[in-house]
């Protein structure tokens, strides 16, 4: 994520989501290791369109 949000960052957002969350392996690709992956990701999950499209389907 530079100075503009785009394609390649919504491309690559599930990608970040899914390693650390669904799959687990934070520990395994060693994310903690890049500050700047982590800061990207902040900052997606902080965008209003993100958190709405992330209840899609609404969670119960």
């Amino acid at each position: 994520m530079g100075n503009e949000y785009g394609i390649a960052d919504i491309a690559t957002f599930p990608w970040m989501c899914n390693l650390i969350g669904f799959y687990e392996a934070r520990d395994l690709i060693g994310f903690d290791a890049f500050a700047n992956v982590r800061r990207v990701l902040d900052a997606f999950l902080a965008r209003p369109a993100v958190q709405r499209g992330l209840e899609v389907p609404e969670r119960v």
